[in-house]
């Protein structure tokens, strides 16, 4: 017979205010009240924009008598219709546009919306940018995006009617729509276990409120602790079989808010796995620990796979369908791959529906799932949050038809990656930030993807060493300073493997930086990583250290063969930093990487 604890947690020491009556079984839900002013176009007010290109029209608005028609010609003419909003910091919402287009061309994705924000001193600070329309529709699309939390300094928002830079011809917009969306009583569950399975032990189970004035209470068969994100249980006694693990928030009063559940499997012992995520978040491959140090590529080509093998690089992740004859040119020259099924959903490569989708996905990887070469599944490359439930169904796909191998998904909306949190088994975030930005943006993203998972999935980080001038007009490749700080700044974060991009990029600025030369820089930063990957791959325990260091230093403990290690890294390149390891000090140059030796 199993017995059932029930434990609260307090989430903010406002308990005994009232809460809302709120009730939710886990999805968010966007209010009814729309903050867009004169969203259908039909008076002259609330939007800002410049004729000739935007004008107001009665040409077959969707509702009402008139409707926001845009009209370009020029490439090079990059105007917007936007409106001021008055958003809350620390809020998400819900934007909506519907769109018809004519003609619009061009090589990004046609007429959207987008909601930005800025800070006091006018910097911006970020925005939602959903997928727009492009060529020609006659019937009225619909445009949606769900936007991340708006940032706590954020100090003026908008709204903006566009089409995207570089594109021309002719769009209509009508209906605006920008809504609040509450959150679900229970936002986020999830265990730190690879695939909810123990073998025994301690498991913790991460727990957000939608509220935060809510307590939480979990059910579990056994003792429950609860810890600063959620509770702690000890299954070791547990035997093998599926229990469910059921979380519930309450208001003051004790009323129930939502709940929301997840079934932990005990097993004995782990089924025999060609890949999988152990519970220091490293990846096992064939029965050992494997720190993915790899390449974006197109294709896979003989003469350039010659090339990548005599680097310090294990894996690549070619964008391309490269077949069992990729997968044994990269098998041959002891190269893993991460293969991609990224683009296998409805609205891509053909597909018509999601059934349709399924079906591609079963036959690649039925057809390919046997090879020794593959190590995971790319199953997302940076598609909206509107997408959940597919991105979720298609990792549940994944996962059943090859259960020896995890996904990977890869973002750039680094601060709602705890939404994605049921798309994938590992994550990654994918910052370039030079030259518009500080290298320290990758510390930032690595920062925030790792504590988005509570710490709790394996994170290969994308870091940047590709010219942006391979996409726009203007920009530099990363220097080699450049790139060591970013890369070891991920990995000082907690990334468990890099992935960097892009291989085929490297090929494309040849013109302006000699691929030899780039590579050289290239292969100089993965050697420096690949001679460190015994110690980064240790789950020795390490010592409670005192570690005194700037915001602008990560750092991280490991062990090995009894000696203790602290990766420190300075992100800032202009500012020397000093950090204190005990009795220990280490001076670090601006973007400077040490793996010091501690001596206590």
């Amino acid at each position: 017979m199993k017995s059932w604890l029930f434990i609260s947690l307090l989430m903010c020491s406002m308990a005994n205010m009232a809460l809302p009556d709120v009730v939710t079984n886990g999805n968010a839900a966007a209010q009814n009240t729309n903050l867009v002013a004169n969203a259908g176009f039909e008076t002259d007010g609330s939007w800002s924009f410049r004729a000739p290109v935007y004008r107001l029209s009665t040409n077959a608005p969707r509702s009402g008598a008139r409707c926001l028609q845009y009209v370009n010609t020029d490439p090079a003419r990059y105007w917007l219709c936007s409106q001021r909003l008055d958003l809350k910091p620390g809020c998400r919402y819900e934007i909506t546009a519907w769109v018809r287009t004519e003609n619009i061309q061009g090589d990004d994705s046609g007429a959207a919306l987008c909601v930005e924000w800025y800070d006091a001193a006018n910097r911006f600070l970020g925005g939602c940018y959903p997928r727009g329309v492009k060529g020609t529709n006659r019937d009225w699309q619909l445009v949606r995006g769900l936007t991340g939390p708006v940032p706590t300094n954020a100090a003026r928002c908008s709204v903006s009617c566009y089409v995207r830079k570089g594109m021309t011809g002719v769009a209509w917009f009508d209906d605006i729509r920008v809504t609040e969306i509450i959150p679900p009583a229970i936002e986020a569950m999830i265990s730190d276990c690879y695939r909810d399975q123990t073998d025994g032990g301690v498991v913790h189970v991460h727990v957000v409120a939608g509220h935060p004035r809510a307590t939480l209470e979990l059910q579990a068969p056994g003792p429950v602790t609860a810890t600063k994100t959620g509770f702690c249980l000890d299954t070791t006694s547990w035997k093998p079989g599926r229990y469910a693990l059921t979380a519930i928030a309450r208001d003051a009063d004790g009323r129930e808010l939502g709940r929301r559940s997840l079934t932990l499997t005990r097993v004995e012992k782990f089924p025999p796995r060609k890949a999988w995520i152990d519970r220091h978040r490293r990846l096992i491959v064939d029965g050992e620990p494997f720190f993915p140090l790899g390449t974006y590529w197109g294709g896979i080509k003989t003469n350039e796979m010659a090339i990548y093998a005599q680097s310090p690089f294990n894996c690549i992740m070619p964008y391309a369908d490269v077949g069992r004859a990729g997968l044994d040119l990269a098998h041959a020259h002891g190269i893993r791959v991460i293969y991609s099924v990224k683009d296998l959903y409805a609205g891509h490569r053909g597909i018509k529906t999601e059934e349709e989708a399924r079906q591609r996905i079963a036959r690649t990887v039925n057809a390919l799932k046997d090879h020794p070469a593959i190590i995971a599944w790319y199953i997302n490359d940076e598609l909206p949050l509107t997408m959940l439930d597919t991105l979720t169904a298609h990792r549940q796909w994944l996962e059943e038809l090859d259960p020896e191998r995890p996904t990977w998904a890869v973002l750039y909306q680094y601060n709602q990656v705890r939404e994605y949190l049921p798309t994938f088994d590992v994550i990654g975030t994918d910052p370039y930030p030079i030259p518009n930005s500080p290298p320290s943006k990758a510390l930032e993203w690595a920062r925030t993807t790792v504590a988005q998972t509570f710490g709790a999935r394996a994170v290969w980080m994308v870091p940047q060493i590709f010219d942006w001038t391979s996409y726009k007009k203007q920009g530099r490749p990363p220097t080699l300073a450049e790139m060591r700080c970013m890369a070891w700044s991920c990995i000082a974060a907690g990334a468990n493997g890099l992935i960097f991009y892009s291989w085929f990029d490297l090929w494309r600025m040849d013109k302006t930086t000699p691929f030899e030369q780039r590579w050289k820089d290239v292969t100089a930063l993965a050697a420096e990583i690949r001679e460190k990957i015994p110690i980064l791959l240790s789950v020795e325990p390490t010592p409670a250290l005192s570690v005194e260091a700037p915001e602008s230093v990560a750092w991280r403990v490991f062990a090995k063969d009894g000696a203790v290690y602290v990766l420190c890294v300075n992100s800032d390149d202009k500012q020397p930093a000093r950090v204190q390891l005990g009795k220990q000090r280490v001076e670090l140059a601006p973007l400077e990487a040490q793996m010091i030796r501690f001596e206590p």
